[in-house]
């Protein structure tokens, strides 16, 4: 099944129609939470869990608070992981570039334990959408003007995302990232792979939804950030 696709536009319609209801004042991320679990529990049989605990980083958590969670799974042999998803929503207020890598991060953490499929989610409007694609920590350009996009928003191919400290201009958000899990290994880059934009042409106000696929292929080179000196602490 073609879960990206279904997910993008699954969602994309719900917000339009969300949004012909007079409902928008209420979009968030936790808003998103409705269509992503109607559309995986249809899907999966009712095998879906939302807010489940991430089954390598909760046994590293030792902090104060709740252990990292996913915030959607399907579990096909419970507790084993068959799908997961992160959602993030961009509005008013724009998900910083360290929340969406630990996101990809925790998603190919769980397509390398398990094998599972999972997806990376953004949705909001379009025009803050825009803005977030064009930041400066988003594209990571490089002084040469060469541009190394956290995520490929164009076309539907493989990307590569660099987790090791080999990009200058990336290397203070990683060292923040990281800033935990100083002892944990993880791999050299996580590769995405993105699913047309529901709706590809839309008013510039109009609301938009992206999904990434998240693959573990990166795992020949692995890193411990204790290790490295731009991201040790």
């Amino acid at each position: 099944m073609d879960y990206a696709k279904v997910l993008t536009q699954g969602i994309g319609a719900w917000l339009h129609y969300e949004h012909a209801c007079g409902r928008s004042e209420l979009f968030s991320e936790k808003y998103l939470a409705t269509p992503v679990g109607q559309i995986l529990t249809a899907r999966s049989s009712s095998r879906t869990h939302a807010e489940f605990k991430h089954p390598v980083l909760a046994n590293l958590s030792t902090g104060p608070g709740r252990p990292p969670e996913i915030d959607f799974v399907v579990c096909e042999n419970y507790p084993e992981v068959s799908l997961a998803v992160e959602t993030k929503w961009v509005g008013d207020s724009i998900p910083s570039i360290q929340s969406i890598i630990w996101d990809l991060i925790r998603l190919e953490m769980v397509n390398f334990q398990f094998g599972a499929r999972c997806f990376f989610i953004l949705a909001g409007k379009k025009d803050r959408m825009a803005k977030l694609f064009n930041a400066a920590g988003f594209i990571n350009a490089a002084a040469s003007g060469h541009k190394k996009p956290l995520l490929n928003v164009n076309k539907n191919a493989i990307h590569r995302t660099y987790l090791a400290p080999i990009d200058i201009f990336r290397r203070p958000t990683l060292k923040k990232v990281f800033k935990n899990y100083q002892d944990h290994e993880f791999p050299e880059f996580l590769s995405t792979r993105r699913s047309s934009p529901f709706p590809e042409v839309g008013s510039k106000r109009g609301y938009q939804v992206y999904t990434w696929e998240v693959l573990a292929n990166g795992r020949k080179n692995t890193f411990w950030p204790k290790n490295s000196k731009h991201l040790m602490l």
